[in-house]
């Protein structure tokens, strides 16, 4: 099995950096809709946050663009993860960057830890703009309003 390249001392380091949104991002939210936004941290980090909405499911992921490893990843639909330690957490979750975990469930893959939303302050709510605007708090990112969000009917 590959060693992480980073442990996660780094990741909340990485999390909770001071970041900002350099660019003015509009999200139209309609039928299967996804993109990216890209956020500069305060040092030479780099970070994407994904997004994809289907009538079935929202998912939002925070990386970091040196190793391309997902810090957090909401997902906000039916299915489930399974953690290493046999735990099933089904429904909105947020899976967070967990070296143990990647050492525990031992498949050279998985990294990440799911818990049940709402955990810290992110909401369990499929209303898109409060779980964005929720992330990128956790995430210590500021100029939250140069993101704009239409939203169009499914």
């Amino acid at each position: 099995m590959n060693e992480l390249f980073i442990n996660d001392a780094e990741a909340n380091r990485l999390i909770k950096m001071l970041k900002t949104l350099f660019n003015e991002h509009g999200i139209s939210i309609h039928e299967n809709c996804e993109g990216e936004i890209p956020i500069k941290g305060s040092d030479s980090d780099y970070f994407l946050l994904n997004y994809r909405i289907t009538p079935a499911k929202t998912v939002l992921n925070f990386r970091e663009c040196r190793y391309n490893y997902s810090l957090l990843r909401i997902n906000i639909n039916d299915s489930f993860h399974k953690n290493a330690d046999g735990s099933r957490i089904h429904g909105p979750r947020i899976n967070i960057f967990s070296e143990e975990e990647y050492y525990s469930k031992g498949d050279g893959v998985t990294y990440y830890k799911a818990h049940h939303l709402p955990y810290d302050s992110i909401p369990n709510t499929d209303d898109f703009y409060d779980v964005l605007t929720a992330l990128l708090k956790y995430t210590n990112t500021n100029n939250i309003t140069n993101i704009t969000i239409q939203q169009s009917m499914f």
